[in-house]
Order: C-alpha cells, then structure tokens, then sequence
C-alpha cells in the first residue's frame, strides 16, 4: 500500500534501475517465449485455396493481386495470368481480402477446405475515404472514423505525384509545412514552430526512427527507401506523445514500404532532368535511379532487395547583401564596418576596437559557394529483408538498411554533410495482433563539416583576429600612408588588412580551406571538420487483446531505448574533464502504455490512452489521451479529442559543447552541466556584462574579481538546468463522404505550449577548466534553457476531393494557423513559430483519362511570414509553386513514361532564412514494372 501511495503522489518514484533492468529482461524475454511457442502451431495445411482474377470491365487478367486471410498474416498473389492458390493451416471458415491498387477491394468468405476455381472479377475504383490507416490508433480503421486528423498519401498518390521525388509530395498534403535546405534534403513539420532540425516531429521507416542520433534531426528521405518501395505515407499532425512517446511532439510521420509477400517481381526505375534555377544561372543534369527485386516461395518465406541512388546539384544559397542583424533593410549594407553577410562566413566575429571613430568592425567573410568543397545533392539508399511465415498468424522479419550522401543541413550554424551515412538493423516477430521489434541505427558523419567553422578559421589562419583588426586600426589612423594607404579609408583600411588573402580559386585558397576542412573542430589547430558515431537502441512491443476481450478494444504497449553518442569531443561534451580518453555518452530511456476503445449504440466511439515515460536525466512524463467518435448516416463522422505531448530535451541541449568563437553552445543537463558552474547562480546577464564592459570594467579571469569598473551593473542570472517541453492540444473535426463523390475534412484546433526549450546568452562569473584548457570568468555561453513563456496556437485545416466524371478527380486543401508567444516585456525570447498564416493547395488529375494516359497538376500557395531561428531572423515572402505530370503506359515493354517539372512559372524562392534559393525541376522517368497491368 506504501508504494501505491507513493507512485500516486509522485511516480518517478518507481524509476529505478532495478526496473529499468526489469524492462530490458521483459523485451528479451517476450522475444524467447515467442519462438518457444512457435512448435504449438500445426504445420500442416487445412484449407486449400485456388482461382483467377481478372478485370472486370476488360476481362484481362491481373497480376500481382494481393489475396490475404482476414486476422492472419498468410497470403499471396496472382501470377502472370492472373491465377493463384493459397494453403492456409486452419478450417473453415474464414474470410479472403482481395485487393489490388487502383481497384475496389473484396471479401469472399470461405466455408469449404478445398475451395477450388473461383473466378473473381474486381472494379476500377478511384479510392475517396476508403483509405484504411493504423497511425491514429495503432490498429487497423478507417480513414473517416479516425479520432485525431491523419492525412495519407498511398500507392497511386505516390505514382501520379508531379514531384520528382516521391517524399516531396507531402508539401501539397494539408497542415504539412515542408522547409528546405538542400534539394534532397527537405524537412516537413505540422502545427507550427518549424525547424530544419525538426525534433519536435518523429519519423518512422519501417517502425524505425531515423533520427540521426547525435544531430537530432529526422533524415527526410536521404536514408529512407526509394519510389519503387514505397507503399504508403500516414501523417498524424500534432501531440501523438501517447502512443509514440518523446517527441511525437508537432505529429509523426510512419512511412511503410512494400511486403515481398504482397509486391513480388522485378522493377526498374530510370529517371533524368536539369535542376535550374536564378541563382544557379544555369541547368544542371539530375540522375535517379532504382531498382527492387521481390520474391515469395511457397508463402512462407519471401526477400526483397532495394537499390536507389540520386545524383544531382543542388541549390544554392547566395544571399551575400543582406545582414543578418538587419535584414529588414532595403539598403545594401555589404560595404558597412560591421556587416554579418547572411550566406557568407568568417564575418560573424565582432571585433571592438576601443576607438569611437572606428567602433566594431566584422572580418571579411568567405562567400558560401566559394567555401563548399562541392555542389553535389546526392543519396544512395540499399535494404535487403528477409520474411518469414512461421505461421498463418505470425511472421518474422530481418531488415538491413543503408543510407548516405551529401547535402546541405542548416541548424543553429550550416553544416555541409559529406559522405553521411546511417544503417538500420532490425529484427521483428509479429502477428495479426501484436508485434515485438528491436533494432539498431548506426550514423557516420563521414567527412561532413561546419561551414561557418570554416570561414572563421581560414580567416584565423591567414591573420589571427586581434593582429587582423591592429592591421586595420592603425591603417585607419594613417600609420601606412608611406606604403599607399590613405588614413581615415575603411575600404582602404581593409584591402590592407586583408592583403595576404588568397584569391578565391588559387591554388593557395584551395590548399588552406582544403587544411581546415581536414581538420577537426575543438582541436589544435583548430579546423571544420567533426566526428560522429553514433547509435540508438530501440526496443518495443504492442499486443492488442482483441481476440481474448470482447466486450472492449484494449492494447498496451511499451518500448526502451538507449542513445550510444560519440563525436570523439568535436561537438559532445565527452571528456572525463582532461581532455583524453572520450568516452561514449550515454542516455537511457522507456515507456508503456495503454489504450481502451469502446463503441457504443454503433455509433459513437470512445477512446482513452495513457502513457508514462522516462529519461535518466529528466522527470517522469504522463501523457493522456481521450477522444470521441460520432458517426452518423454511415459516411459522416464528427470526433473530439484533447491530446498531451512532451519533447525531451534533445541529445545536443542535453550534451553539447560547441565553442563557436563569439560564445560556446551548452547542453544543459545537469550531469552535463554542472561542471561548468554557469547554472544556479553562476553568470550574470549578457545585457549588464555589457554594460560593465563598455564602462571599463574587467574582471579577474580566474577568480572572477572585479578588478576595475562598476560591479552595481553587474546582474546575476540565475539559470536553471533544461526540462521537458509540454503540450495540451484540443482538437474538434469533421471527416465525410457525400454521395460517394465529395470527401470533406475540417479540423480545428488549440493548443497550450509550457517550457518552450531555447537559447541565451549569459556570461561565466568564475573561470572554470574543459578538455583540461582554462576557461577564463566573462566567457560568453549559450545554454538550453526553458522559457516561462506560454505560449499557444490556433488553427483551422479544410481539405476535399471531389470525384468528377470520366475519372477526372479534384483535391484542395486550406490552412490557417497563428499563435500568440505572451513575451510581453521579454525581446530576447523567440517562439519560433515559423509557419505561414494562410496557405493553400488544389489540385487536378486523371491516372486514366485514356487506357494508357494519365495526368496530374498541382498549385500550392503560401503567405509571407516571420522566420525565426539562432541562424537568424527575417520575413520570408510569399510565393506559388505550380507542379505537373503527364504518364503514359506502354504495356508491351510493362513500362511506364513519365515527364513533369516543378515550380514551372515561378522564379525562385526560399522556405527559410539562409536557405538556398529553390528553382525548377524538369525530368522524365521510365518505370518498369513486371506485374504492371495492361
């Protein structure tokens, strides 16, 4: 009775280690007794299943139809000529789902055990609310009866989107906002508060996060799968904390690719076009190209192996007029004293000079393009899975999967990744009812590097900045007249200073930025370079209790993960103080949940789950969620739901020690931290050490006396350690089918934001030690730290299709979203909302508007709005992207046509400040198919 008590009052209370430890040996556990009850099943078939599938309307047969047994996962397909035939190891009676893409889905119920000759005859269909989805709830329903909004892009929408790459449809998918800071590196988010980084959003591949690790962001689809395997996109926006856990914050994204069972055959895909854009001033060729080869036998085991690579230029950021502490100017300020370039680098130092006449001056900065070692947009993506049927109601799965390239990702700072690489190992046990899955992701950063990094230390490396600015001050006060510098000249002044500047393109440039780049961050010499090596650890399981409880829908769920972290001390904090022998950094973490449903006169749906997590470094987290289903008149749906969410403090604001020159990133967990003195009491406010410093006040670099100045200007900061980002989301929606022809969804939500995590700067009070080097009092950082701020949100989503006749299909969506930070009084806090007002997409297609013709269009729009970030701050305009697609079948090759561009009558834009300007697409794709329908 104590403990219950005690648990009620504070649950925490049951985080040990001891459970911890409990929780590791369950996973494994449930794993064992899984494959020790696999010799209880019968291994003889009882049921035999044959017949032939054909196109109603044609009379042609069809290949590669999926047949399956409802509540089981044996299956298989039509061959060639449209036939099949299925063992099943139970009797009748039990239900076949035919199904096959494009067409409508049938059951047929089975009541003799050798059910030979069926002649099956399935209809065209363009799919309007039939979609099923598993992402609200974790189980199997239908799109129009989900309790919280899910959007979903499915097999035919990836195969008539107008994007050339299939991941890039999203951005026309309501509530998503897709940023992009690279061309094969686009990012999306939902509900506001974007980042490139994106760590308040999840993505799955597969039921793997693929996270990288140690920089927190999701990896789009640079490590996903290619177009060939991909079956479909489910996208919940906002809170889904209560079922997935930390992070699933701003909504989660679950991407499946295609079962060897279900998508057999060989395939092939060849796709070629120019990327051009303003900035870019002229075309570039792109290259795609992939390949997947599946096959079953005797369904029960089955592989698939998957091979894609791109090859293209990307974009380019070359923004190198407007400053990025005064963007809103429309003067060019490139020849100021004090100009921070926003695409150029190694200007963002602040050098004051003592003199008022001259005031503080800024390097001269590398333009971003000069810098970049290359252009090149690349990815390389390979899987290999084995399946196996152990028995009709369970399947095992082995999958490897390899991803890397090089791209361009734009944090705090921008990093030019190289040869990036991150692997997947995972192993899975599951049933029609339950599923058991750990696995492994490893990342390598290759040979990627900062970018700012890299102009600031060429710059250090030709003159160090104090000699550099003495250059320039004595220039300016005429001390260099006798060699030709007239005094009083900044243009002058620093031409001189800058006189043993390599010229961009020699020999000597490329030899000194190739040095730095080669070199490693946080090291001596200094250079851009850093190290990543990093693993997560993920483990978790679901059963649903549907089988053994009638009366109510209940499952529960659980998972454990540990973060493995090693960046050999160039961005983590890893050093046992000395500065050798780095060690791996460490962060573990679990969950459980649960989740009752129960549906009540057939018609109104009610759903509970309740979740509780822990991080070793941070408080429990309880995570509810409730919601409700009206349905009325069988296709009209209305559903509430309040949703809470949490976001640990990620890996970086845990561990991170990142000295950037002018101040030094801080991870702010405690075990972190502590060290360093700063939090608690120990620094004073970036604002009075200012203040101090411009009256002549010093301090003693060790102790932190004050030697000389006014100590009254002094203000202490009292900083507390990093916690958990909160959220409570209400949330009211309509989803409905009219006529079969008009499919309606519209959502509204609000949504309560606590303890936004954000950055500062503050000022060291006592000189403390790091890698063993003495950091003197009056050293700048810039810890994680949790805003007292509230902050909410609002917003409204409408989105339609509409079947028109001949097949022709109509969709659109329109969103609306604002927020309101309550930072009266407070500048330095920056929400982050980053999200356009108002926005909106329509869209036009016809996969057949004859046997062989297909075509897609698409026009999204977005407003202008305020983009805020530690890159920096600004308005973004607005602008209209206009897609489209023409296909053509040619069935005697089973090949598919494809030609289509992008953003074909727009100029260029940008999604985000700094970013690169984003131009046009133009390609043409081939795609063969071995089971492709005549």
């Amino acid at each position: 009775m104590h403990n219950i008590l005690a648990f009620l009052t504070n649950p925490s209370i049951l985080i040990t280690n001891q459970l911890a430890e409990f929780m590791k040996k369950l996973y494994s556990g449930v794993g064992t007794m899984m494959l020790v009850l696999l010799t209880s099943f019968g291994l003889y078939a009882q049921t035999s299943i044959s017949g032939k599938i054909t196109d109603a309307a044609s009379g042609d047969a069809l290949a590669g139809v999926n047949i399956v047994v409802k509540g089981r996962v044996v299956g298989t397909i039509t061959n060639g000529e449209g036939t099949f035939s299925l063992n099943v190891n139970d009797a009748p009676p039990m239900t076949l789902v035919i199904s096959f893409i494009g067409f409508r889905s049938q059951e047929i119920d089975i009541t003799d055990a050798s059910t030979t000759g069926l002649d099956i005859k399935l209809e065209e269909q363009t799919i309007l609310g039939q979609e099923v989805v598993v992402s609200a709830s974790r189980y199997e329903e239908s799109i129009l009866q989900s309790p919280v909004t899910v959007e979903k892009v499915d097999l035919l929408s990836i195969q008539q989107t107008p994007a050339p790459e299939f991941y890039e449809s999203l951005a026309s998918v309501k509530g998503v906002q897709m940023t992009s800071s690279s061309l094969n590196f686009p990012q999306i988010n939902t509900r506001g508060f974007a980042t490139i980084a994106n760590t308040r959003f999840v993505q799955l591949i597969d039921g793997m996060d693929c996270s990288a690790p140690l920089l927190n962001f999701p990896t789009g689809n640079i490590v996903g799968f290619g177009e060939l395997d991909a079956e479909s996109m489910e996208l919940v926006p906002g809170a889904a904390s209560a079922l997935y856990g930390p992070n699933a914050f701003n909504g989660i994204l679950i991407m499946k690719s295609k079962s060897p069972f279900e998508y057999q055959g060989l395939s092939a895909q060849f796709k070629t076009g120019v990327t051009t854009s303003d900035a870019q001033g002229e075309a570039y060729p792109m290259f795609n190209f992939g390949v997947r080869y599946a096959k079953a036998f005797n369904n029960k085991f089955a592989f698939k192996v998957n091979f894609s690579m791109l090859q293209a230029t990307d974009w380019i950021g070359n923004d190198y007029k407007t400053d990025v502490n005064r963007p809103e100017s429309t003067t060019d300020l490139s020849g100021a004293e004090d100009f921070d370039g926003l695409n150029l680098y190694g200007d963002e130092i602040e050098i004051p000079t003592g003199f008022p006449t001259i005031g503080t001056i800024h390097r001269t900065g590398w333009k971003e393009e000069d810098l970049l070692d290359n252009n090149d947009a690349t990815s390389m993506k390979g899987d290999i899975a084995l399946h196996y049927r152990i028995t009709d109601k369970m399947e095992l799965i082995g999958n490897y999967r390899y991803g890397g390239g090089s791209s361009i990702y734009q944090g705090s700072q921008k990093y030019a990744l190289r040869d990036f690489t991150q692997q997947f190992y995972k192993l899975e046990l599951k049933g029609s009812n339950f599923f058991v899955r750990s696995y492994l992701t490893a990342t390598n950063a290759g040979d990627s590097y900062n970018v700012a990094a890299l102009g600031s230390y060429v710059n250090e490396r030709i003159s160090p900045s104090p000699a550099w600015a003495q250059q320039y001050v004595l220039a300016m006060q005429g001390a260099f007249v006798d060699q030709g510098v007239p005094g009083g000249n900044p243009d002058a002044a620093r031409a001189f200073a800058d006189r043993t500047r390599p010229a961009v393109g020699s020999e000597g440039f490329k030899n000194l930025v190739e040095g730095v780049r080669n070199d490693y961050f946080q090291r001596t010499p200094p250079g851009s370079k850093f190290t990543d090596r990093s693993r997560l650890f993920h483990s978790e399981f679901n059963y649903n209790f549907a089988d053994q409880i009638e009366w109510v829908e209940l499952q529960i769920g659980g998972n454990f993960r540990q973060y493995s972290l090693f960046s050999d001390g160039t961005i983590f904090n890893e050093d046992p103080e000395d500065g050798t022998d780095f060690q791996r950094v460490t962060i573990n973490e679990f969950g459980f949940y649960g989740q009752l449903s129960k549906t009540l006169a057939d018609a109104l749906k009610l759903t509970g789950s309740l979740r509780y997590d822990k991080n070793e470094n941070f408080d429990g987290q309880v995570t509810p969620r409730l919601s409700a289903v009206y349905t009325f008149n069988e296709s009209h749906n209305l559903r509430a739901s309040f949703q809470t969410g949490f976001r640990n403090p990620d890996t970086q604001a845990q561990f991170i020690y990142f000295d950037l020159g002018t101040n030094t990133l801080l991870g702010s967990a405690k075990v972190n931290a502590e060290r360093y003195g700063l939090h608690e009491g120990g620094a004073y406010t970036k604002a009075s050490w200012d203040e101090f410093r411009a009256n002549g006040g010093t301090v003693d670099g060790t102790t932190g006396e004050v030697l000389s100045g006014d100590s009254s200007r002094l203000r202490t900061a009292n900083i507390p350690y990093v916690g958990p980002e909160k959220l409570k989301s209400f949330e009211l929606g309509y989803k409905g089918l009219i006529k079969n022809k008009l499919l309606i969804d519209i959502n509204g939500y609000y949504s309560i934001y606590n303890d936004f995590i954000g950055g500062s700067d503050y000022v060291l009070k006592v000189g403390t030690t790091h890698q063993g080097k003495e950091v003197a009092a009056g050293k700048v950082y810039s810890p994680y730290t949790n805003s007292p701020e509230e902050v909410t949100s609002f917003g409204i989503g409408l989105g339609f299709g509409y079947n028109l006749p001949k097949g022709y299909q109509i969709t659109g969506n329109y969103n609306y979203a604002t927020f309101d930070d309550n930072s009266e009084g407070n500048e330095e806090f920056r929400a982050g909302f980053n999200t356009p007002e108002n926005k909106f997409n329509i869209g036009l297609s016809n996969r057949k508007v004859t046997k062989s013709l297909g075509f897609s269009i698409n026009y999204r729009w977005q407003e202008e709005f305020l983009w805020q970030s530690d890159f920096g701050s600004a308005m973004i305009p607005e602008f209209g992207v206009f897609d489209a697609q023409v296909s053509y079948k040619i069935p005697s090759i089973k090949t598919m046509l494809k030609v289509g561009g992008t953003n074909l009558f727009g100029g260029d834009y940008r999604t985000n400040f700094g970013g690169p300007f984003v131009g046009q697409t133009y390609y043409i794709s081939l795609t063969f198919d071995q089971f492709m329908k005549p």
